[in-house]
This record gives C-alpha cells, sequence and structure tokens, in this order.
C-alpha cells in the first residue's frame, strides 16, 4: 500500500497490521449452508454473464467481419466514418474479450 499524503512519499507496510490481526471473537459468521447458496447464485450470475458475454462477442465478430464490413452508404461519402467504426468494432470485440478471460478466470478460482 502506498500513501501520498505522507511525509516521505508512502508508507510501507501500513495495511500489514491490518491483515494479521485476529477476528473479533463478535464478528458475524455465516453457516456453511448459507456460505454455500451465496457460492451458488455468485456462480450462476458469472455464468450468466459469460454466456452474455460470449453472444455479444459472437455478434461483434460478426459485425467486424474480419474488418471488412460492408460500408454503408454514409461510409461511403466519408471513408473515414468507415474506418472510425471498423476501429470502434475491434475495440468491441476486444472488450469483450477481456471481459471472457476475466469471467473464466473468477469461475476458475472459485473451484
Amino acid at each position: 500500500m502506498h500513501y501520498f499524503n505522507v511525509p516521505g512519499g508512502a508508507a510501507e507496510g501500513a495495511g500489514a497490521s491490518a491483515r494479521g490481526a485476529p477476528t473479533p471473537s463478535n464478528f458475524p459468521k455465516v453457516d456453511a449452508a448459507t456460505q454455500k447458496g451465496r457460492d451458488d447464485v455468485r456462480r450462476t450470475v458469472l455464468t450468466d454473464e459469460l454466456a452474455t458475454e460470449e453472444k455479444l462477442l459472437d455478434e461483434a465478430r460478426a459485425a467486424y467481419a474480419n474488418g471488412a464490413p460492408p460500408p454503408t452508404p454514409a461510409e461511403q461519402v466519408a471513408p473515414e466514418k468507415y474506418a472510425e467504426r471498423v476501429v470502434k468494432l475491434r475495440q468491441a470485440m476486444t472488450l469483450h474479450e477481456k471481459n471472457i478471460e476475466a469471467l473464466k478466470k473468477e469461475l476458475a478460482a472459485k473451484h
């Protein structure tokens, strides 16, 4: 952890003592069945998000058409608009790919 409002620019290890502190005896606890239910709901939400992202990626790939989508009539008279749309389509594909990767990591980490 770095604190920039501390003289010297950073206070190293400031969070270390909090991580090593024991859990207070009155700290609320969740029973195993409740936690399993929460984990199941979380897994369902992540799985649904993954399916949505995969669908959006398929749609983005189709629209991108390997970098050569057919130009619209407006883009035929303004090629810079076509180039902008191709860039935006590629960015959308990249975003969905990253989201899918992150969701898969999250799902794998909870197994």
